[in-house]
């Protein structure tokens, strides 16, 4: 028996979505058996999530501003309401089965924006650092450009069992105010928070960077995390 992960989509516009095959195989040689979530299904999602056994929430657009009250400013990116839509019913719906989540990218960042955080809509115009990393790659999506340094005694150690990892970087926004209970599991070496664990839920684990286009060529740190993500969504299937 194998556990079922619902991945959010990609929007691509009002007329389709989709889904970068590395989550499909990450999930895949982890033990999963994927099953793409599209837009438009939030008032369903309860349904939805009781098929499933797990939610990876994957990267794509900014989220809109207006939902961490905030409005846009000049360096705000390509935005799709509707998919901040279904993503945040998702995540609601999820907490109350308290299903095992991972955040991805933008998925990182949609988990901090429904728990009641916010974020830098831009990186480069609104983060200030002396020593500011280059967090949007000019590289393969594979290769690993930037390091992160792993906060102690997290669930994210627990399961690389290293202190510091080198991660592939796709994006120009951030966390900024963390959310209640939410816990820094990793940053990168200018400040900014590169992964984070809640304090309470069972497993809900999120990361900026892209570790189903890692696992996929062979990195380990990456393979770690999609089984260990894998196994506690079967734990959670067999108990349900």
């Amino acid at each position: 028996m194998k556990p079922i992960i619902g991945i959010t989509a990609f929007a691509e516009d009002d007329l389709s979505s989709r889904l970068n095959i590395a989550y499909s195989k990450s999930v895949f040689e982890a033990g999963g058996i994927p099953l793409i979530i599209p837009l438009g299904v939030e008032e369903d999602v309860a349904q939805i999530l009781s098929l499933t056994d797990g939610l990876l929430l994957s990267g794509g657009h900014d989220v809109h501003p207006f939902e961490f009250g905030a409005e846009p400013l000049p360096k705000l990116g390509q935005i799709h309401p509707e998919r901040d839509k279904v993503e945040l019913a998702l995540i609601h719906a999820a907490f109350t089965r308290k299903m095992p989540i991972l955040g991805i990218c933008r998925g990182m960042q949609i988990l901090n924006v429904a728990l009641g955080g916010t974020l830098y809509q831009d990186i480069d115009s609104e983060y200030h650092s002396s020593k500011l990393l280059k967090h949007t790659q000019q590289a393969a999506r594979g290769v690993a450009t930037h390091y992160v340094q792993i906060t102690p005694d997290t669930l994210l150690q627990s399961i690389i069992e290293e202190e510091k990892i080198a991660v592939n970087s796709f994006h120009h926004q951030a966390v900024n105010v963390l959310a209640e209970k939410l816990i820094v599991a990793a940053k990168s070496s200018d400040g900014l928070i590169e992964a984070f664990v809640h304090e309470e839920y069972p497993f809900c684990l999120a990361v900026q960077w892209h570790p189903e286009e890692q696992a996929i060529v062979g990195d380990l740190a990456a393979q770690k995390l999609f089984a260990a993500f894998t196994s506690e969504s079967l734990k959670y299937k067999r108990e349900a």
